[in-house]
């Protein structure tokens, strides 16, 4: 529609009047309530979601200094309003956000940029890596295989004096087109393989059938196309996520030291260390979202390599 207007609008004459230049005078403003402390984000589904709903429970989950608005813009973009550069580092810190069991991805916004051009495919989760022997549990080997799965952002080490025990928690960035990964094979130098199981903190909603996130296994086109029976099409189930505990003083999801392997201006460790009332509370929202899947799905859950 705006490419046909500004066609039309080439061919035409305009008078005097309607030629008069409106020349902005805020050039030597302060603009620190301006676009760069602005985000752009978008819902990662097939369902349709109230995004009035999901502004007025991210405003109430957030907890910004300031006021944040949100914009709906065509092609499903949302433009989310922050007044200030630390309430953004923040939120995005903290992503990946749920809405209704759905992804809201949000990058920084740019001006320069198209709602095209942005990346809403890649998204950060702590994912969680058991099955690993605890002699093998050191930075390297979380480097290694947080590797295999995408690009390791950081790694949160559980205890700072006996490193993990039970898993391995790395925050990676994600590429949300591909299947969700499962497994990651591990070979020790004697040549021994272990099947390292991966499991995925606030993992939004995804299919059973196909491990894509974004729709469910009711509406997977898979599903139409596969001549499986019903008991072995299903290859993912709920056991890929991470269950949800209420968190309290001595159960909380940040450990003792957060060591950032990416470091740019999204991504501040301080703010990981000093955000658990928010983390929290976005947490018991999550308790508070149901399975929307049918009893199939449910029956389709493979027991935890």
């Amino acid at each position: 529609m705006e490419e046909d207007i500004s066609i039309l609008l080439a061919k035409l004459s305009f008078s005097e009047e309607e030629k008069k230049r409106v020349v902005s005078k805020k050039a030597n403003k302060d603009n620190s309530k301006g676009y760069e402390h602005w985000a752009i984000g978008k819902l990662m589904t097939q369902e349709k979601v109230n995004k009035e709903a999901m502004y007025r429970v991210f405003k109430s989950l957030w907890y910004t200094k300031e006021e944040v608005n949100f914009v709906a813009l065509k092609d499903g973009g949302i433009l989310v309003k922050f007044c200030n550069e630390d309430d953004r580092k923040k939120i995005l810190n903290l992503s990946p956000w749920l809405f209704d069991q759905c992804l809201f991805n949000m990058v920084p916004y740019s001006k320069d940029k198209t709602m095209e051009e942005y990346d809403f495919n890649h998204t950060p989760f702590w994912v969680r890596i058991a099955n690993i022997p605890m002699e093998y549990m050191d930075r390297d080997m979380a480097m290694e295989v947080g590797s295999a799965i995408g690009e390791v952002l950081a790694i949160d080490w559980r205890d700072r004096d006996g490193g993990w025990t039970e898993y391995m928690r790395i925050r990676i960035n994600i590429d949300i087109n591909k299947p969700l990964q499962r497994v990651v094979y591990f070979t020790n130098h004697g040549g021994e393989e272990f099947v390292c199981s991966i499991r995925y903190e606030k993992l939004p909603r995804f299919c059973y059938i196909c491990g894509l996130i974004g729709h469910t296994t009711q509406k997977c086109k898979a599903q139409k196309n596969s001549n499986e029976n019903q008991d072995n099409i299903f290859q993912y189930g709920k056991w890929l996520r991470v269950p949800i505990r209420v968190i309290d003083q001595n159960n909380g999801l940040l450990r003792n030291g957060i060591e950032m392997i990416k470091k740019d201006k999204e991504n501040d460790s301080e703010l990981h260390r000093n955000l658990w009332k928010v983390i929290g509370t976005n947490t018991q929202y999550d308790h508070e979202e149901t399975e929307q899947v049918k009893d199939t799905d449910d029956e389709s859950e493979l027991s935890t390599p």
